[in-house]
């Protein structure tokens, strides 16, 4: 069949495997944070400071605040979570320590998830190979070490979308409860999921057995478990601000860096040229005139806008990190022999399985969202990171076909000489 793989293990195998992987991957995130401990300044970046600020607030009983004046500017959960490890005589490096200890234990979680998931669609050979791309991915192991929400909302993405194809397990409405509860966590971690809701969604009825008006119930559902997760947010924002919003407050600022007379693709929050703000705005009022800004620039540089969103697409998904202090060729080479072969086996997967079109949708749909995303807002390695596992499983896919394809040949070749 060209859209599902048969080649399964001996149950007794296929977990031995995946124990042995997860070893790996296990060991390969505790040396990151071995790494960080030697040289912390490479793993200090400006938003988990922010992160860890924010934490602080919430363990002093003021909320999830920024400051005294930007009250919801940081997505909420990875904060809440840090908020658990601040203690009185504890510092930055006592929350670093522990928000490490969560990346890694979400890092093991994903690569569990990731082989559970192939082998749901695929076979359980794809699985475990897409298990141990993520085990040692240099880029995924790296992240660990840093004070970010990738690792944990990446987690998130793939408890959703396993959630999503266990449907066909039984107890599905259970199944799309838990999606819906996993895709409102994911929400509350990174602002910038909200719209992939719309696209993943509505896909829990390609998984539901049965006729439409049951699909339906399911997507209402997941839908509705959605809305009571993200809900106290939204009421609080009601409450500060008197209007409905359903995230955080800074959008604006971020599409001016992306969308402005400075912005060059990447990040650059201080080379932004901010427009006149009213005395009394609040933060969403000032959101309002930056995005205002930024599409107002974009609309009078058409050709610059393209040029950005070429440069941004580039930056997303280059082999290489584009970076301070990683233009070493040692990162190059790391970067292109970890990523451009792992590219090749993501086309092959596609190709191979091209006749579940459920299935490529589904682990496609985050990438192709980012992709777009990140063509209006600043392009990174960084913003492909959540994407990646689901193509991992692809990968999977790929290699199995190139396996089977090198199998086959060699075995003509030796019928051949016999």
């Amino acid at each position: 069949s060209r859209g599902r793989h048969t080649l399964n293990l001996p149950r007794s195998a296929y977990s031995r495997n995946l124990q042995l992987i997860l070893i790996i991957g296990l060991l390969a995130r505790i040396a990151v944070v071995v790494w960080t401990m030697i040289d912390s300044s490479r793993f200090d970046y400006p938003d988990g400071r922010r992160y860890m600020q924010v934490a602080r607030n919430i363990a002093d009983g003021r909320g999830p605040v920024d400051s005294v004046t930007v009250f919801a500017g940081t997505d909420p959960l990875y904060p809440l979570v840090l908020s658990r490890f601040v203690y009185r005589t504890g510092g930055d490096d006592y929350i670093e320590r522990r928000g490490r200890v969560v990346n890694v234990l979400a890092g093991c979680l994903s690569i569990f998830l990731a082989a559970q998931i192939g082998r749901l669609l695929f076979s359980e050979s794809a699985g475990l190979i897409a298990a141990a791309i993520l085990a040692v991915d240099p880029i995924q192991i790296f992240f660990c070490g840093l004070i970010l929400t990738e690792i944990l909302y990446t987690c998130m993405l793939l408890a959703a979308i396993y959630c999503m194809v266990r449907h066909k397990s039984g107890r599905a409405w259970v199944w799309a409860a838990a999606c819906g509860v996993v895709l409102g966590l994911a929400t509350l971690t990174r602002s910038s999921h909200l719209f992939l809701n719309l696209l993943l969604v509505p896909m829990i009825a390609a998984w539901v057995i049965g006729n439409w008006l049951r699909r339906f119930a399911h997507i209402a559902i997941a839908a509705l478990a959605l809305i009571v997760i993200v809900s106290p947010n939204v009421v609080r924002n009601y409450r500060l601000f008197d209007k409905i919003v359903l995230t955080r407050s800074g959008s604006g600022a971020s599409m001016l860096e992306g969308l402005g007379p400075r912005a060059d693709g990447g990040p650059g929050m201080d080379r932004i040229v901010y427009p006149t703000f009213a005395e009394a705005a609040d933060e969403f009022e000032r959101d309002a005139t930056c995005r205002d800004a930024a599409l107002k620039w974009a609309r009078e540089n058409p050709v610059q806008t393209l040029r950005l969103a070429w440069t941004k697409l580039c930056r997303t998904w280059s082999p290489t990190i584009n970076a301070p202090g990683y233009d070493r060729p040692m990162y190059a080479i790391i970067g292109w022999l970890t990523t451009a072969p792992i590219y090749v086996l993501i086309v092959i997967g596609v190709w191979r399985v091209r006749r579940n079109f459920w299935a490529i949708a589904l682990l496609l749909s985050p990438a192709a969202y980012y992709t777009l995303v990140h063509m209006i807002f600043v392009g990174s390695v960084r913003y492909r990171t959540p994407a990646m596992p689901m193509l991992f499983v692809l990968a999977g896919v790929g290699a199995m076909a190139l396996y089977e394809r090198l199998g086959t040949g060699r075995r003509v070749r030796e019928m051949s000489r016999g």
